[in-house]
């Protein structure tokens, strides 16, 4: 053969595989629809994946129906934190989250959906809802091991925890999960280190709240009574915290009357108490630099939380602690450290409690756009 034939061989060798790995997506799903096998409309899983978590409720996500298989994913920048998430990190891990929710939703079907294209991170400078990732409805290659019911069970916990410590088994379902997302699973019974932590987060809490801006972002985002809730329908609902809508619109508005003396005092015990019950505090540690480290840590937690719901257990995340500076300097100087260029960027404490009541979520149709 000569060489300038051997050249040619090997560029239609090459663009034959590369047409051949174009086409093997369609020609799975072509055979998956010929078998007969029914595909969720996009509306089915969105009214799963809308009770996914978000940083403060804020249900960023937005969703434009492309075709049967296909979805565009956008954001509303009227939903993002420009004060406490400037650089959109938390918001981009929620991203992450949903998509995997709409994902497992998609599981029972024999289905599963993935993220083809991401585009520009995710900015608060954004002016209108922005798109920000092309979805595909792909035939699952693995049975969903998550029953998507899981779904609108979970539930975040900030209700007392009965003290039992998170069973063994559980834990290592967390750690295999997470090290499948090339991230690491720590936790913690140790009285002290729990103290620690619980203390170190009032402190913080009360250090964000002395910030003007921090305090005026947050207001703005507690729903206060049950109708205002209902209203919204998204927000950090005071039912939900387990605090008085009374008296958390007395700190934000009258900050001055609880930064010291006895009020203050009392405060920081009636939250302190609030954590009874608290017997094992867990995090990760994870490659955190980018959009797509952002998302990937997004579909490990997803997964990840509804394990837990399904062995029984509650999580109360404790996200000041991994965004106040200071907060995560002491965090880093006392935490095993995940390997390598790992972060740890995710604390929670994790146990048993009665059902704590679910905050309302943004209905299908508001999420859907045409």
């Amino acid at each position: 053969m000569s060489l300038h034939s051997r050249r040619t061989f090997l560029k239609t060798g090459a663009k034959t595989a590369l047409v051949i790995a174009l086409l093997n997506p369609f020609r799975n799903l072509f055979a998956f629809l010929k078998e007969g096998k029914k595909l969720p409309s996009w509306k089915e899983l969105v009214d799963y994946a809308r009770w996914c978590p978000t940083v403060h409720n804020l249900q960023p996500h937005k969703i434009k129906v492309v075709s049967e298989t296909e979805a565009e994913l956008y954001y509303d920048p009227a939903r993002l934190l420009p004060v406490g998430d400037p650089n959109a990190i938390f918001v981009t891990i929620a991203m992450g989250i949903f998509t995997e929710h709409l994902s497992i939703a998609a599981g029972s079907y024999g289905t599963k959906v993935i993220m083809t294209e991401v585009f520009d991170p995710i900015t608060t400078q954004a002016k209108s809802v922005t798109l920000f990732a092309k979805l595909k409805m792909v035939p699952a290659t693995e049975k969903e091991e998550l029953d998507r019911e899981l779904i609108k069970t979970r539930r975040t916990s900030r209700l007392h925890y009965n003290g039992a410590t998170l069973k063994q088994e559980t834990l290592d379902k967390v750690k295999e999960q997470a090290a499948k997302y090339d991230h690491e699973f720590f936790y913690s019974s140790d009285k002290e280190r729990v103290d620690f932590v619980i203390d170190l987060n009032q402190q913080t809490l009360f250090h964000d709240l002395e910030s003007k801006a921090d305090r005026e972002e947050l207001y703005h985002l507690f729903r206060y009574n049950q109708e205002e809730a209902e209203t919204k329908k998204d927000g950090l609902w005071a039912k939900c915290m387990c605090f008085s809508g009374f008296l958390m619109k007395s700190v934000f508005l009258h900050h001055e009357k609880w930064e010291h003396g006895l009020r203050k005092k009392i405060l920081a015990r009636h939250y302190i108490a609030s954590f009874k019950g608290t017997s094992t505090i867990c995090w990760f540690g994870g490659m955190f630099d980018n959009t797509s480290d952002w998302l990937q840590a997004g579909k490990m937690l997803a997964r990840n939380w509804l394990l837990l719901t399904k062995e029984g257990a509650y999580i109360h995340p404790f996200g000041s602690l991994i965004t106040n500076v200071d907060a995560y300097h002491k965090i880093n100087e006392t935490f095993t450290q995940p390997k390598g260029n790992k972060k740890i960027w995710m604390i929670f404490r994790a146990g048993y409690s009665d059902e704590p009541t679910r905050s309302y979520r943004l209905n299908t149709e508001e999420i859907i756009i045409t």
